[in-house]
């Protein structure tokens, strides 16, 4: 008696091969691990082993168990220690169920048999299935009820053995997953054309054979297919190199059943004359000039009424003969779809274009699992295996990749050009010799257009095109780095022969050209040229001798804006100033690095001057480091030592940035001569500034009185100035001294003032400062609640204003009080965060006393051994870094450590702890800290 049942049949795909490469002893210990994770999933999902080869028949009760048991057996392979990949099928259907008999069972038999047309319609369906889908039959789909699952139609297929076709389904969870199905020996796809059924693969076609795999690409592939459904002109926009032609003709094979009177590839490349794109599109179709008809009328008459799709490849140095052609047939043809590949549009009605974007690079420290789910990587690793079977991607191999991919920017040409070179270099070789990718990145296939067997001609092929005015500007555009916007663009390029009302319509062309792209903002666009294109035009750029004019204008400009934004960050706009630096990060760095490199082209005080501006965003977003390196340099420079002034400029923004990072004694050293300096010079705000610098600095070593003396003659002279930014720093500063000394009424009066006085002059970076050091003041007077609530205030500032630094403070005391008050969960997840963020940005002081705040969140959290540890490597490395506890510091450290003897109940365990804590390093501290905590995040804007 038959009954209905789901019947799954699993297939791990190159299993003999596999076994080639390992041997049998090691694939068998392969099997086990299948075969125990297999088993292990069925009691879940109420399945049953019914056979097993090199995959499992499974007997269902429901077609969902089966849908879900297949898709946790799919990432259950991929976990392995031996990664696998297998293919699935499902079939609801009538079976016969026979069981064995037991003496035939322990001869051997399977207990159960399965019985009918169920079992081989699974195999077939099995069989159509690439590695890691699952694929259903029509009777499957129907039993799935419905839920978030994906099920798509992969269309009818004839299977060998079964008397009509087929229609599988392909179920997934996200759509990026589903993939193209493929003709096998006993089942092919066939679609409906009158009264029969038209195999796929008889579908007249010229489409090139591709010999090597599609990788990546999947979410573009799917987008263009469904646009090709409502669409009549789909245009792939995209530099050369980028994949269009390779996407155009996968969107091609997989759509060829919705097209059974033809898929047609009309390749434009080779033709420079215009008149004969006409004549090669009429060939492709098979199509004469009739009497007293055009020819253009003839292929028009040919394809009225024809379900055909064309691709047009290479438009863009025909542009208006592939424009009017494909208008004609989008005119005279409803039926017809259109595919074109160009650098810009066509712009005719009913067009849609898509842009193609480079590959998706993995993120910076990516690890190998998701290196080898970045489309770039995967694409990399095919083509070098295609070249030397042994290469794999490997732990060892992976940062080299990681590198590579990300300095050929995604782009598929660069990749498959490099990936052909594993055959004589290793991937970390390919990477030192990329400085010159040009000439490294040549040797594609002999069969490939020479425009696209290298790097360079590819380029030249899209340069050569260009009207003069336009190489111009993309010439232009190389001093740029990381992107521009337009206001930028105008001012650096807006001079002869072009004006700066000229520029956007000129940085439009190179836009459609697909030479740079545009990234919508929140508020405005900025654009970006690819640096393989930024490379090419400076080379131009420089062999037409303008280089030095163009980097000085755009060393210039960003003076002028950081300048813009030092003044800017001083008031209520701080967030926005800097939010607006960091996006302009390395146009700064490009600008001072020239104006260092002291070459003529801009006076190295430039130099300093930057320095100056850009002090409070260094420090605010963490660069303190890329300051410091870039002070040392500007130290050594003679138009710097020569002048008193700029030499002590450089000599204050290098104090302050090594304050900054904990390094006091060369913040004092700096400082001092700074301070020596100015007043030979008789500057009173320059030498308030430095005297206000020298206070904080001071205090940090310990010595509260020369701060105390350094703020008291700073605030006199910043009163004098009637500098009232100065004046409120001046004030905060003398309430950490006199909160450091205990002074517990003066302290709060002068931060109170500073308070005030920083709220009437807008000033967010000193007004969250109060607030922190208030909070502070209350805690050491055990005022828990007004210490809450003003780190609640200093913190709601910092995020305003985009304080990084600042939040980071005040996250790092909000989790130090939450350990106070036992709020365990939140002190984990503040306290790591603050940790991160003190590391990032190299506060060394505040990093330390973030890992004290660690060993009591331990000792609270029952891990007394941890605890002790930490406590040991935080005293151990705040002696090296000379950075001693305040008297009332010492005092509550004295308790906690106090708390951690009591609770190590034998004094051996205790020594043995403390120990094994002095021996570590910081990164060894900071990694037994974070492990308390449940979440470690970064500070967000």
């Amino acid at each position: 008696m038959s009954e209905i049942r789901a019947l799954l049949l699993t297939d791990v795909v190159d299993s003999t091969k596999m076994s080639e490469k390992l041997g049998d002893q090691a694939m068998a210990e392969v099997w086990i691990q299948h075969d125990r994770v297999a088993r292990d999933l069925l009691p879940i999902w109420h399945g049953r082993e019914i056979d097993k080869t090199d995959g499992m028949l499974l007997l269902f009760e429901r077609a969902d168990d089966a849908v879900r048991y297949a898709y946790a057996y799919h990432q259950a392979l991929d976990t392995l220690p031996v990664p696998l990949k297998a293919r699935a099928g499902l079939h609801v259907g009538p079976v016969i169920l026979r069981e064995n008999s037991a003496e035939d069972v322990l001869r051997g038999a399977k207990p159960l048999e399965v019985e009918g047309l169920a079992k081989p319609t699974a195999a077939r369906i099995m069989s159509v299935a690439g590695a890691g889908q699952t694929l259903l039959s029509a009777e499957a789909r129907a039993a799935l009820p419905d839920s978030e699952l994906l099920v798509e139609s992969r269309g009818h297929w004839m299977m060998k053995g079964v008397s009509e076709p087929l229609e599988l389904f392909e179920v997934a969870v996200d759509a990026t997953q589903f993939c193209a199905l493929t003709d096998g020996e006993k089942v092919y796809r066939v679609i409906r054309n009158g009264e029969r059924w038209l195999p796929v693969k008889e579908i007249p076609n010229n489409l090139p054979q591709q010999l090597s795999n599609f990788v990546g690409r999947e979410q573009e592939l799917r987008d263009i297919k469904d646009l090709l459904g409502s669409a009549r002109l789909v245009t792939l926009l995209g530099m050369g190199g980028l994949g269009k032609t390779r996407l155009s003709l996968q969107a091609a094979a997989e759509l060829m059943h919705r097209f059974p009177d033809g898929v047609w590839f009309l390749d434009l490349a080779p033709i420079t004359d215009p008149a004969l794109a006409l004549s090669e599109a009429a060939q492709v179709l098979g199509v004469r000039e009739e009497p007293d008809c055009s020819l253009l009328q003839s292929v028009c008459a040919h394809l009225k009424h024809l379900r055909v799709l064309m691709i047009f490849d290479n438009c863009e140095h025909l542009i208006k003969p592939a424009a009017a052609l494909a208008h004609a047939i989008v005119r005279a043809a409803p039926h017809v779809r259109l595919a074109a590949s160009s650098r810009e549009a066509l712009n005719i009605p009913g067009e849609r274009a898509y842009p193609i974007m480079p590959l998706k690079l993995p993120p910076a420290g990516a690890s190998l699992a998701t290196l080898m789910a970045s489309p770039a990587v995967r694409l990399f690793v095919d083509r070098a295996q295609a070249h030397k079977a042994s290469f794999e991607l490997d732990e060892a191999q992976a940062p080299a990749v990681a590198e590579l991919v990300a300095r050929l920017e995604g782009i598929p040409l660069a990749l498959e050009l490099a990936a052909a070179r594993v055959r004589a270099l290793s991937v970390a070789e390919i990477n030192r010799r990329l400085d010159d990718r040009y000439k490294l990145l040549t040797g594609g296939s002999r069969v490939l257009q020479e425009r696209q067997q290298t790097l360079r001609a590819l380029v030249d092929w899209s340069y050569d095109m260009l009207p003069e005015i336009e190489r111009s500007l993309l010439q232009r555009l190389a001093v740029f780095r990381g992107g521009f916007d337009l206001e930028a663009c105008e001012a650096v390029c807006g001079s002869e022969p072009m004006a700066p009302e000229d520029v956007l319509d000129l940085l439009t062309a190179l836009i459609e050209k697909s030479l740079v792209m545009r990234i919508d903002g929140a508020d405005e666009s900025r654009y970006k040229m690819l640096e393989t294109i930024r490379d090419y035009a400076l080379e131009k750029l420089i062999d037409c001798g303008a280089a030095a004019q163009f980097g000085a204008a755009h060393c210039m400009y960003f003076f002028e804006l950081s300048k813009q934004g030092r003044n800017g960050m001083r008031g209520p706009k701080q967030g926005e100033w800097l939010n607006r630096l960091e996006a302009e990060h390395d146009n700064l760095r490009a600008a001072l690095g020239l104006a260092m490199a002291d070459q003529g082209s801009v006076d190295p005080v430039v130099a300093v001057k930057l320095a100056v501006a850009l002090q409070g965003f260094w420090i605010l977003r963490g660069h303190a480091s890329e300051g410091r390196a870039a002070l040392q340099t500007m130290l050594q420079l003679p138009a710097v030592l020569a002048s008193d002034m700029v030499h002590g400029f450089a000599l204050y923004v290098d104090g302050c940035l090594a304050w900054s990072q904990s390094d006091h004694a060369a913040a004092l050293a700096h400082l001092a001569t700074c301070l020596e300096l100015r007043r030979k010079l008789g500057k009173p705000e320059e030498t308030a500034a430095t005297l206000s610098t020298l206070a904080v600095a001071r205090l940090s070593c310990g010595d509260a009185d020369g701060a105390y003396e350094a703020a008291l003659e700073s605030l006199a002279l910043f009163r004098d100035c009637a500098y009232r930014v100065g004046e409120t720093t001046a004030l905060l500063q003398l309430g950490q001294i006199e909160t450091y000394l205990g002074h517990w009424p003066q302290a709060q009066e002068n931060l109170q003032n500073a308070l005030k006085l920083a709220r009437q002059i807008k000033h967010p970076e000193t007004e969250a400062e109060a607030e922190l050091a208030l909070a502070q003041l209350g805690f050491y007077q055990a005022d828990m609640a007004s210490a809450e609530a003003a780190l609640a205030r200093s913190l709601k500032i910092c995020l305003s204003a985009g304080d990084r630094r600042g939040a980071a403070n005040a996250l790092g005391w909000q989790g130090k009080l939450d350990v106070l008050a036992d709020r365990l969960p939140l002190a984990r997840s503040r306290l790591a965060e603050a940790l991160a963020a003190f590391n990032a940005f190299d506060m060394r002081e505040q990093l330390l006393a973030g890992l004290e705040d660690h060993a009591a969140l331990a000792l609270r959290s029952n891990q007394a051994s941890r605890a002790i540890a930490l406590a040991a490597a935080a005293e151990q490395l705040r002696h090296k870094a000379g950075l001693p506890l305040p008297e009332h510091a010492k005092l509550l450290w004295q308790a906690l450590r106090e708390q951690l003897s009591a609770a190590c109940q034998e004094e051996q365990s205790f020594q043995s702890a403390w120990q094994a804590g002095q021996g570590w390093d910081t990164a060894e501290a900071l990694r037994q800290a974070l492990a308390l905590s449940l979440t470690a995040g970064q500070i967000h804007h």
